[in-house]
């Protein structure tokens, strides 16, 4: 079997635990911070926005360079969360490095492991800065050992989506805000028996974080140990009660020849998104973020609701998605601290509604949505506010802080092959089953080079 881009990405970050956690290279770090001639001191920052998210970024970036004169945030897209983390790692102790990085939630555990940020914390508790102005659903996930590692900055969180014009047209009565699996299937099956086939009542793509979010929703755990929170995880629950019933739900929807299946990849997510807006497909799941372009390219009205819940089962809310910003150690205090400034200024009311209302991430600082623009819009289009009710309503616990461990790639890998064998009708609890075994291969594999080094330097 060939190597996988996720493997090669699993197996590199293997072997920086085993190389030291992060000293790749010697080279020392220059010791003053450039300022170009300006008098301001540079800071690089390296991000993995695209396209119109990338242009609203960088109409933030030139707002804060404008508003003082002592620091010039320098954009840089370096591509993917994958491409991005690879390329970090590679330059950690460099005099390339840059001085402010966006990495995924997905990728705490490997930035945690190269040992080479420094953790926001530290300004945080020298400022008094006031995090509880952040919603706390938020800064859980990137809190290890109760200290914040990085700044959360483009946050998303799975919610369901549905075609309101469709369901009128068909007489299927709208969902509910927070829908059980039988709700969901009720309109799907409804919808698909009333359009003659014509539209498919529901799909789910093929991707791994999905099914988490389902399992995080039923209080349920993707590795033991507090989901890799309380100690370092050294076995994954993805055979779980939660997970079979989420897994068994979707199955039976296929049965029903209700669901339509795009398989896995950024293809199946550009035709998941296709067939919706072209009025074949009527619910899907997927990120919040995906409000964006459902904003702009919708020609019809549209639902979002929470994540679904099984029936019998107390919604416990999701984990949250998205990204976080993290400030390069070894680097000179005047850097360090332009990189903070920036932070800050990107977490202010303002600057959070202009991103949410840029790009369909949800805003992170709870007063965003007082801001007259965003406040507007809301008004206008209540979907915009569902994500967070649904962060409000949910628990903070081990489950909706999302899993903390070195294999999550890998562990998504497993999940998606699951899936696509669960979808084609395999027996739901061996196909998980195989996914948990050979998630937990890679775990030991990973805990044995890497010892308790991550235990806890955290």
């Amino acid at each position: 079997m060939k190597t996988t881009y996720k493997k090669m990405i699993a197996i590199v970050a293997a072997l920086i635990v085993i190389l030291g956690l992060g000293f790749f290279f010697t080279h020392q770090q220059h010791t003053e911070a450039a300022d170009n001639g300006t008098g301001r001191t540079t800071i690089t920052f390296w991000h993995s926005m695209n396209g119109p998210n990338e242009q609203v970024l960088e109409n933030l970036v030139n707002q804060f360079n404008k508003s003082q004169t002592k620091y010039t945030i320098k954009p840089i897209y370096v591509g993917s969360y994958e491409l991005s983390i690879m390329k970090y790692a590679n330059t950690v102790g460099s005099n390339v490095s840059p001085d402010l990085v966006q990495s995924d939630q997905a990728n705490q555990s490997m930035m945690i492991g190269l040992n080479a940020t420094v953790p926001v914390q530290k300004f945080v508790d020298r400022d008094h800065y006031d995090l509880s102005q952040l919603y706390p659903g938020v800064t859980a996930a990137y809190k290890i050992n109760g200290k914040l590692a990085s700044m959360p900055f483009n946050s998303s969180s799975s919610v369901m989506y549905y075609n309101e014009s469709l369901f009128k047209k068909y007489g299927v009565a709208d969902l509910p805000l927070s829908p059980t699996y039988s709700d969901v299937t009720k309109a799907a099956v409804a919808l698909t028996k009333k359009s003659k086939g014509a539209v498919k009542g529901m799909t789910m793509q093929i991707y791994g974080w999905l099914p988490e979010e389902m399992v995080a929703n039923q209080n349920s755990l993707v590795v033991n140990h507090d989901n890799g929170r309380k100690a370092m995880a050294t076995a994954a629950t993805l055979n779980s009660p939660e997970m079979q019933k989420s897994m068994t739900w979707l199955q039976n929807v296929i049965k029903q020849n209700a669901f339509e299946n795009f398989g896995t990849g950024s293809a199946a997510a550009n035709n998941q998104s296709a067939a919706f807006l072209a009025q074949k497909v009527g619910i899907f799941m997927q990120s919040s973020a995906m409000l964006g372009q459902l904003q702009k390219n919708a020609k019809f009205k549209y639902g979002v609701t929470f994540t679904p819940h099984p029936d019998g089962t107390k919604a416990n809310g999701v984990a949250i998605g998205g990204a976080s910003l993290w400030i390069t150690k070894n680097k000179p205090a005047a850097v360090q601290e332009g990189a903070w400034q920036f932070m800050k200024f990107l977490m202010t009311p303002q600057s959070q509604a202009t991103w949410q209302l840029g790009t369909g991430y949800f805003a992170v600082n709870q007063k965003a949505n007082q801001i007259q623009t965003l406040a507007a819009a809301i008004k206008k289009n209540p979907a915009l506010a569902v994500p967070i009710k649904q962060l409000n309503q949910g628990n903070i616990n081990a489950a909706t802080a999302g899993a903390f461990f070195s294999n999550i790639q890998e562990e998504r890998q497993n999940v998606e092959l699951a899936m696509q064998q669960i979808y084609s009708g395999a027996d739901v609890k061996k196909a998980l089953n195989e996914a948990e075994t050979d998630t937990n291969t890679a775990i030991q594999k990973t805990n044995e080079v890497s010892g308790n080094l991550l235990n806890y330097k955290r």
